[in-house]
């Protein structure tokens, strides 16, 4: 799907700022004779269930072999596999060979803080393959993935039919768009941002091995084995070709009025020390008084941060202490957001500092319209 810029801000101004400023709708409550609960997942049938979520073959006795055999699941599958074709033929490798010639040490950080993400565990494993953990961050809900096996065929596909239309604009555009994706996870029964995350996570090539409800507790610990208080969220343990991924999703709100008086979140993400950051599709939200907390935050922690012009505002990394480079053009703001234009950013592009970029990325996701900015503390 390409936008126009003028058509991409007609989108985007129906959509709520990510992740950040009011809490998602509540899930809809059961319909009459539905469960108002279900059980969730076998852990020892998560990624074959990862995998009949993102349209690909099981195993050899997969309990989920008929289902793999209706003409809804196998047209489920033809349109993701066209979906992740264009993701995976071009724009993941072209990030692919900016990370091994641009970024240098920061391939090798051990943890990626990717604030306002929702589930989009896609691009910040694209440019952070090297990483083990991922925190991730949103509104959207945390959920776990319901048994399968006590669904009806009408429900599997009415959630197959959700996941197709959340993950259609983030493969095709690289963001998601939130209001959206608001009432797409919530109205099936594949709710909340784990079964887009599941996909993402089998289209990588990664095998699941645990999913767990977690919190952070008022003292800023990590509890395991339910997801209730302020601050509800999952873990995912993956793997692949030796490799091991840990994903940590939190429902939090990151706005200040919120962090001043639960700072929970913050502390928790301080305990893994020195991480590279990485922000995308921010709508502007650091830009303003309102989320300083957390850009502060970043600033103070991150030894390394990645982002596309509506993350922090290139004047707030400050004189001296950061190595900035930028990639791509800035071919300035869409109209909804156009108070944020950065008038300095945009001199450092026509003085031809910027080197160029073979892919589209954030909101301007056509190649030759996005910008990428790397700091790296000195």
């Amino acid at each position: 799907m390409n936008l126009r810029p003028a058509a991409m801000a007609a989108v985007l101004a129906a959509l709520l700022f990510p992740s950040c400023q009011t809490p998602p709708a509540a899930a809809p409550a059961p319909a009459s004779g539905e469960a108002a609960a279900v059980a969730p997942i076998p852990q020892g049938s998560l990624n074959d269930a990862a995998r009949f979520l993102a349209g690909m073959p099981g195993p050899a006795g997969s309990p989920l072999a008929a289902a793999r055999q209706t003409t809804h699941w196998n047209s489920h599958s033809r349109r993701m596999d066209e979906l992740w074709r264009y993701f995976a033929n071009y724009r993941q490798p072209a990030i692919g060979s900016f990370c091994r010639s641009e970024l240098g040490w920061l391939r090798d950080v051990d943890t990626v803080w990717y604030p306002f993400s929702g589930p989009d565990i896609l691009f910040a494993d694209a440019f952070f393959p090297r990483a083990s953990s991922f925190l991730l961050t949103g509104l959207e809900g945390c959920e776990m993935l319901p048994d399968l096996g006590t669904l009806s065929p009408e429900e599997i596909a009415a959630g197959l039919d959700g996941i197709e239309t959340s993950i259609t604009t983030v493969l095709s555009c690289s963001f998601f768009i939130t209001k959206d994706m608001k009432t797409d996870l919530q109205r099936t029964r594949f709710r909340g941002t784990l079964p887009i995350i599941l996909v993402f996570m089998a289209r990588l090539g990664y095998s699941i091995d645990s999913v767990q409800p977690a919190a952070i507790d008022a003292a800023s610990v990590l509890t395991v084995g339910n997801a209730t208080g302020n601050c509800p969220g999952y873990i995912v343990r993956a793997r692949a070709g030796g490799r091991t991924k840990t994903v940590y999703y939190f429902s939090a709100n990151l706005a200040d009025y919120a962090l001043r008086s639960d700072p929970r979140y913050l502390l928790f993400v301080s305990r893994f020390g020195g991480l590279v950051t990485y922000l995308k599709s921010a709508s502007y939200l650091m830009h303003t008084s309102e989320f300083t907390m957390v850009r502060d935050a970043i600033l103070r922690q991150s030894g390394g941060v990645l982002q596309d012009d509506s993350g922090i505002p290139i004047s707030a990394f400050g004189e001296g202490a950061w190595e900035m480079r930028c990639y791509g053009r800035y071919t300035g703001v869409l109209d909804l957001f156009a108070e944020h234009y950065q008038p300095n950013l945009a001199e450092i592009y026509r003085s031809g500092g910027a080197r160029d970029i073979d892919f589209g990325i954030g909101y301007k996701h056509r190649k030759g319209e996005s910008s990428l900015i790397l700091a790296r503390r000195r």
